[in-house]
């Protein structure tokens, strides 16, 4: 599981809950999940702010263990 995703699950947010919350369209988060982008320094401070890890904003499509 991508460890973004598996953040997101942790804190119970969906894609549209959590772009909503960063400002981004789901579409971002969406692209974030599978590897086309990663977040802005702007995005990983709000990431950060609303409580995810260095690791879900750097590698947001980093494969962890579930």
């Amino acid at each position: 599981m991508k460890v973004l995703k598996k953040e997101m699950r942790l804190k119970r947010m969906n894609i549209a809950t959590l772009a909503e919350k960063v400002g981004v369209s789901k579409t971002t988060i969406m692209n974030w999940l599978n590897g086309k982008c990663s977040p802005s320094f702007d995005n990983m401070d709000s990431l950060n702010a609303l409580g995810f890890s260095n690791t879900a904003c750097l590698e947001p499509n980093k494969d962890v263990e579930v």
